[in-house]
């Protein structure tokens, strides 16, 4: 097994910058740029350029020699499958910090999500992403808190199922965690925009040393997954993140871990203070959810992959609606 980690991580004010400079140390002389139209404006290189929504119209030729994606998550998520399906190297430049594709090999663009090849280089220019908008970054937090259920249910799968683990992978991804959340609960958040950047990248890279997404998806992200499908189940408009849904997924799940566990008692509490500091949402309500949906949700998270969690075999209506109105999520 081959494990690619980025060459290159730059995290800092006009990172931006310095993509040629990488680009002319990977010896790439002629990328294709994906982005958006909200995005192209920071797009200031004299390479070819698609937006990420034209390119299953676009033809795209075999010359280019990269991809580098610039934007937010779809951008990123586009570019890095069309690097993958061409074999050709990915440079992402997130514009902001929503959540950790920035940085793994994990293809979102639809469910179900699969694994291609993590970036080469990872350019974050924390100016441009301090000024993206704020809804953005504080859905990034959910996606980072994510990482303690996430390497939660992967240690119950080892015990429970014998799935395979990596006990070094599950510590820095649930290590970046921690520190988000100690950083955010213990401070005035003038560097948060830094922090965060700099914890999704860690993040993405856990995933691709691990070679899974099991260091930062659980339980939590079957629950975001299951109200993705109830979205279109019943044509809903709801237009909550990704992020979002994942940050209330973790308080309900990690209430279900302390059940079992007394070491982590207040676990579920601390990670909605830490939410709730970013003004990321805690409730169905913040989410833009009916009660009845957050209970279906959760009674079908289960079914929504082949991944032992503490989900289990399910949740009956019953259990769900008490694990969501004892964590105050509905």
């Amino acid at each position: 097994m081959i494990i690619i980690t980025p060459r290159y991580t730059i995290i800092e004010d006009g990172a931006i910058n310095k993509l040629e400079e990488v680009l002319k140390n990977l010896n790439l002389k002629n990328p294709l740029i994906v982005t958006g139209r909200n995005t192209k404006k920071y797009c200031k290189f004299s390479y070819d350029i698609v937006y990420y929504d034209e390119i299953l119209n676009s033809q795209i030729r075999f010359e280019y020699d990269s991809i580098i994606g610039v934007g937010g998550g779809k951008a990123i998520d586009t570019g890095k499958y069309l690097a993958y399906k061409l074999g050709i190297p990915f440079i992402s430049v997130p514009t902001t910090a929503s959540n950790d594709g920035i940085a793994s090999p994990i293809v979102s663009i639809k469910q179900p999500s699969f694994m291609a090849s993590a970036p080469i280089a990872i350019i974050a220019d924390t100016e441009i992403i301090k000024k993206s908008p704020k809804r953005l970054l504080s859905a990034g937090m959910g996606d980072i808190v994510s990482n303690i259920t996430a390497v939660l249910d992967w240690k119950l799968a080892y015990k429970e199922k014998g799935e395979r683990y990596s006990e070094s992978s599950a510590i820095f991804s649930k290590t970046i965690a921690k520190e988000l959340i100690s950083y955010v609960l213990n401070s005035d958040l003038l560097e948060y925009h830094s922090k965060l950047v700099k914890a999704l990248v860690g993040s993405g890279i856990a995933i691709a040393i691990a070679n899974s997404s099991r260091p930062a998806s659980g339980s939590e992200h079957l629950f975001s997954h299951a109200l993705d499908r109830l979205k279109e189940e019943y044509n809903l408009n709801v237009n909550s993140l990704h992020g979002e849904q994942c940050g209330v997924g973790t308080i309900m799940m990690s209430y279900l871990h302390e059940k079992e566990n007394k070491k982590l008692s207040g676990l579920h509490e601390k990670i909605k203070m830490s939410l709730k500091k970013v003004n990321a949402p805690t409730t169905a309500k913040e989410l833009g959810f009916d009660e009845d949906i957050i209970v279906e949700a959760l009674t079908i998270a289960h079914k929504i992959r082949d991944r032992w969690t503490i989900l289990r075999t399910g949740l009956s209506r019953e259990e769900a609606r008490k694990l969501a109105e004892e964590t105050g999520v509905i």
